[in-house]
């Protein structure tokens, strides 16, 4: 895992079609400077004030918290599925029903995550169908 300072990372904007969401996010650690694009981003989770980013199997602390990276994900590819973690649609493999209305994802790199009551609305919305 990279653990990163305060004042090391920026986020680099692109005009999408809402003219607010990001493709690419600058990640400094070490003296290195490395654009992650965040079409690569399996999942992230809450770490404080930090995100915990995982792409292809490896973490990445990152300075920013999760609300603040909800707002400048394109909502086509990135969707909250609990208050501590966000997934990239393009990654979900499975959905399990669980108890009380509630769901389990699994994701290609094996990762589950549960889709609580709250977001799992928003998730169907996304989707077109109901679960």
């Amino acid at each position: 895992m990279q653990a990163l300072g305060m004042g090391m990372l920026r986020m680099v904007a692109a005009a999408g079609p809402s003219g607010r969401s990001i493709d690419r996010l600058v990640v400094k650690s070490a003296g290195v400077t490395r654009f992650l694009r965040v079409v690569e981003i399996d999942w992230i989770e809450a770490a404080g004030v930090y995100a915990n980013l995982h792409v292809g199997g490896k973490e990445i602390l990152y300075r920013a918290s999760l609300n603040e990276l909800a707002e400048s994900l394109d909502a086509m590819r990135f969707i909250r599925v609990h208050r501590s973690a966000i997934v990239n649609i393009d990654s979900i493999l499975e959905l399990h029903s669980m108890s009380h209305g509630e769901f389990e994802l699994v994701l290609k790199d094996g990762h589950r995550s549960r889709v609580s009551r709250t977001y799992r609305a928003e998730l169907e919305k996304r989707l077109g169908q109901s679960l």
